[in-house]
């Protein structure tokens, strides 16, 4: 080897030169790596020894495991499936791998790129989430059914997976109300020479669709029938069509129709949910079931003198209610090609799916068309006046003033105006007038409070099976109410005056425990309760036909949800046979028993008018046990009408009831 000492002399002072040029621009200072000044040692070298050196400096992964953290967060609020982790990974790990690259600079410059990195990777996790798809029908290995005859051209649906009942999803029973169809009664659809096929329901009506929000809040907030509440599928104004399921057993006679309306405060739901399909029930062979979309929210009930005038009966309104009433002049017209009973008709909801069913009892305009009713935690047993006001439902003259209200919000347009505005326009505007997007009192489809036309007589007089449940207000406590005592108790004497004590009594508050219990009690008794009792006895006293009533006491055995108790929409499952539709409880035998009793009371009674039947425990009417209901609970049995001292005073209150 050659020392310093011994290299040729024509050699030293290339080297030198190199060196002291090195030296001048700042590449090499003694004792020190080589870099240029300002840029720290990671990033002045290249080659994986240098990546290798930057990946283990604390400026490097100490920034990058709160970032990773967040964004496995967000894509598990998010819910999001497979590929939307795997489009988040992959992107924290390009960022790993290029990070000597982008993290150049001085200290500022640093976090500046890490913050924008985490904007990114949020975003990310915030958008992987695939959008919402219509709801195929027929399982996993859908056929074709056959060919079905229609007065507005031939259909054909799928098979479910058993081949034990065919499936007819998405069936237009009305044209697609937009354009100058906004806002209007619903028109017949049109006619068409080509095959429909009917293997995927329609788009929802319009209402909320899932957000990064809604599927967060669902979450970290637990509360029952999520998919249910939160809709899951795509929204838009041509939804109006109904779904059919019929079994494929030979059957000697036409089967009787099962129509459900679905519920949702007349501002979500539809017919495609799956806690309300109809294949177990059809499969049974002993009925067809049919589910159906209508307009809901502003588009379902906006109320407004122009469109009055546009209208033969100088009304408007209602349009949720008269598609309902479309979709059971279509299925009068068409359900014996699919093996129906036009003549044997019941229609049945929950919530505002019962609230409906009920105005179709109180309405002429359904003369002909129902032959029974089914409705469970939700009436049109409430007060008249403003909604705003918590009365059930606005008069003609309010109602319409919420219309003029939203044309002025909307810059004082026109009807012609707003059916030509974008959708979302009308919603946003339409927010703060929530309250009276709902059946009115309109002057055509109802001359006055519905309570009013069942107290008369004037009802279609049908059977009625009807009924509410233990703990209907419990999914307040998911976001729960004001438990202050002094609060409490000071509202009490300024709403129910001289009625206080009475209501103290019945709803006591002198600790914040008490105050919650009687609060959600209260609103259970005054809303729910009563008016399916109201209902049921206003039939028996002014009808000829039967009321059956029953009082739903279950809690679901779902881990975690037990504190909802018997909870609002809890019966919906056991009585159409729907077990684990949207639930993830854990079953007990006692919980199929209970399905396999309640269901067979609904299919006896839309068969014959009468829940009762063999092997059944025997359900008294009204007329014949008016101190009694059928209790669904561990079982089914007769049992005391509940709570009736809270429900007899509120039969005699006389102020604002919803």
């Amino acid at each position: 080897m050659w020392s310093h000492d011994r290299i040729p002399h024509r050699q030293v002072p290339a080297r030198r030169c190199a060196l002291s040029r090195k030296r001048k621009i700042g590449l090499v200072r003694t004792g020190k790596n080589t870099h240029p000044p300002g840029v720290d040692e990671a990033n002045a070298t290249a080659g994986p020894g240098r990546r290798r050196r930057f990946t283990r400096s604390p400026r490097y992964w100490v920034p990058l495991v709160p970032l990773t953290a967040i964004a496995a967060v967000l894509a598990w609020l998010n819910r999001s499936p497979w590929w939307g982790w795997t489009v988040v990974g992959a992107l924290l790990a390009a960022l790993g791998v290029t990070a000597h690259w982008w993290l150049r600079g001085r200290a500022l410059l640093q976090v500046g790129a890490w913050l924008l990195a985490g904007a990114l990777v949020s975003t990310t996790a915030v958008l992987a989430y695939p959008p919402a798809q219509n709801r195929i029908a027929g399982g996993t290995d859908p056929r074709p059914s056959a060919l079905v005859p229609t007065r507005e051209g031939p259909v054909r649906g799928v098979l479910n997976d058993e081949r034990t009942v065919e499936i007819f999803a998405g069936i237009p029973y009305a044209r697609p109300p937009v354009g100058d169809l906004r806002w209007s009664p619903p028109q017949p659809p049109e006619q068409r020479s080509e095959v429909f096929t009917a293997d995927r329901f329609s788009d929802v009506p319009v209402q909320g669709t899932s957000t990064f929000f809604t599927r967060a809040l669902s979450r970290v907030v637990d509360i029952p029938l999520e998919d249910t509440f939160l809709n899951p599928y795509p929204v838009g104004e041509d939804s109006l069509t109904l779904n059919i399921w019929h079994s494929t057993k030979p059957a000697s006679a036409k089967l009787p129709v099962l129509v459900y309306v679905p519920g949702g405060g007349f501002t979500t739901g539809s017919g495609a949910l799956p806690l309300y399909d109809g294949e177990a029930l059809a499969s049974r062979g002993e009925v067809i079931v049919v589910t159906l979309n209508y307009r809901l929210g502003v588009l379902g009930f906006l109320s407004h003198p122009e469109l009055a005038k546009e209208s033969k009966e100088n009304t408007s309104g209602n349009y949720g209610v008269l598609d309902q009433i479309a979709a059971l002049k279509w299925i009068r017209q068409n359900i014996a090609a699919f093996g129906g009973d036009p003549d044997r008709v019941t229609v049945a909801g929950e919530s505002a799916g019962g609230a409906s069913v009920c105005i179709l009892g109180a309405t002429p305009l359904a003369e002909g068309l129902v032959d029974g009713i089914i409705a469970g935690s939700g009436a049109c047993m409430g007060t008249a006046g403003n909604t705003e006001k918590d009365d059930q439902a606005d008069t003609r003259a309010v109602a319409q003033d919420a219309g003029r209200r939203l044309s002025e919000k909307l810059g004082g347009a026109s009807v012609e105006e707003m059916r030509e505005m974008p959708l979302q326009r009308i919603l946003d505007a339409a927010k703060s007038l929530d309250a009276h997007w709902r059946p009115s009192i309109d002057g055509h489809l109802l001359d006055r409070p519905p309570a009013e036309i069942y107290a008369s007589g004037e009802q279609l007089d049908v059977p009625v099976l009807l009924g509410s449940n233990a703990d209907e207000a419990s999914l307040a406590l998911a976001s729960p109410p004001d438990t202050d005592v002094d609060k409490y108790q000071e509202s009490v004497r300024k709403t129910y005056g001289a009625d206080a004590e009475r209501f103290l009594r019945l709803y006591p508050g002198e600790n914040e425990e008490q105050v919650l219990e009687s609060r959600l009690q209260a609103e259970t008794d005054k809303i729910m309760t009563r008016a399916m009792h109201r209902w049921a006895r206003l039939q028996t006293r002014t009808g000829e036909s039967a009321a059956y009533l029953y009082y739903f006491t279950r809690v679901p055995p779902e881990k975690g949800l037990e504190k909802f108790g018997a909870y609002h929409g809890a019966e919906v499952m056991y009585a159409y046979d729907n077990l684990g539709k949207d639930s993830d409880a854990e079953y007990e035998e006692v919980d199929y028993r209970l399905r396999d009793q309640m269901s067979a009371y609904w299919v006896n009674f839309v068969r014959t008018g009468d829940p009762n039947g063999s092997g059944l425990p025997v359900w008294p009417t009204v007329e014949q046990a008016p101190e009694q209901v059928m209790e669904f609970g561990e079982g089914s049995a007769p049992a005391p009408r509940p709570r009736s001292d809270a429900i007899d005073f509120w039969t005699d209150y006389d102020g604002p009831i919803p």
